[in-house]
């Protein structure tokens, strides 16, 4: 199979791009054996690992008493190369269900399945196993936070577990790294902030604020466990968004300001005014930065110097006045991959830019 482009959205549960030709090669939809009356259905991509697309659709409908919405999710594994249903798998039926979503830390992928949010309570965790779908362990997520996200770097899974999020001053996150034979903690440690995992850099774990991503950073080394808190500047703290993109950190901000950060000394390396409204998550290569609106409109940023060095007209302004930020870029080579608007995505050539 050549490089692919793999999405997910509104009704669709996966679909998959070849990249040489832009060509849809397939799709699967969200459940269309769900019962009427389902009031939305979406899809969204968890994770790829060994020519498998995990995948999860939520169906929502109203409760026959009228009592409220009653959601439905479950996770499903995809042959990458047809869109074939490995197999599916129900994490949760009820109203306090917890949302198998990549993005916001439901659930993530490794080697061996899918980690995901799991229980009609959502009260706990559990892995789906890679071939069967079937539920190797389950564990209780911690009682005493206020709110818990399942995350992976360098191929190991890490639980990160918040306490006294809105309570100025009070808040407390553990992250324990999770042995995916037992679901156990290997190890945990405790820091101040509401935190969650940005990436790997090295052998340090790098983790910002949730409630303020410029408010400073937080290492863990894997091997020691010692942690390290790195001062950002004060002026970085309206940062909307911050990402770990080829060991640097980019905050982003909604006006299109984006800081470039040193994530072992806080240093800030530049600055620079993108052009691009309420930019998502970067995409870089070894000379160039790049970031894009919800209407797809394109900047490219000099690596170095923030420079503005090339830009591109984005193509649909349809969702111009919502609060959206940009969709995750995928660059290949020379070939960047913009989505826009609900179920758009356009190529360009960097060179070009």
């Amino acid at each position: 199979m050549g490089p692919s482009l793999v999405c997910a959205g509104a009704q669709i549960m996966a679909t998959r791009f070849d990249l040489a030709e832009g060509r849809n090669t397939w799709s699967r939809f969200v459940d269309p054996t769900a019962p009427d009356g389902s009031s939305f259905d979406e899809g969204a991509i968890i994770g790829t690992d060994r020519g498998r697309v995990y995948a999860y659709e939520a169906d929502e409908r109203q409760m026959a008493d009228g009592a409220g919405p009653l959601f439905t999710y479950t996770v499903a594994a995809l042959a990458a190369d047809t869109g074939k249903v490995l197999w599916r798998t129900r994490t949760a039926l009820g109203q306090t269900a917890s949302v198998p979503d990549g993005e916001h830390g439901g659930a993530t992928a490794v080697p061996e399945g899918v980690i995901t949010l799991y229980g009609d309570q959502g009260d706990q965790y559990a892995l789906l196993d890679a071939d069967t779908g079937e539920v190797r362990w389950k564990r209780p997520k911690p009682q005493v936070a206020d709110d818990c996200r399942l995350r992976a770097a360098t191929e190991r899974a890490y639980l990160i577990c918040t306490t006294g999020r809105w309570h100025k001053g009070t808040a407390r996150t553990s992250v324990s790294q999770l042995s995916t034979a037992t679901g156990k903690p290997s190890w945990t440690v405790e820091a101040k902030g509401a935190l969650d995992v940005l990436g790997q850099d090295g052998d340090h774990l790098v983790l910002a604020d949730t409630v303020s991503p410029g408010g400073g950073l937080t290492l863990v080394d894997v091997s020691s466990r010692a942690l390290t808190a790195v001062r950002v500047p004060a002026e970085q703290s309206d940062a909307a968004g911050a990402y770990l993109v080829r060991g640097t950190v980019y905050l982003t901000r909604t006006s299109g300001g984006v800081s470039a950060i040193s994530p072992r000394t806080g240093r800030t390396l530049w600055d620079s005014n993108s052009t691009v409204e309420r930019p998502g998550p970067p995409a870089a290569s070894a000379t160039h930065v790049y970031v894009a609106s919800p209407s797809g409109r394109v900047a490219a940023l000099n690596a170095v110097t923030g420079k503005v060095e090339g830009t591109r007209s984005g193509r649909d302004d349809s969702g111009s006045a919502d609060n959206t930020s940009g969709a995750p870029l995928t660059l290949v080579g020379d070939a960047l991959y913009v989505p826009y608007g609900e179920r758009s995505v356009y190529t360009l050539d960097v060179r070009d830019l």
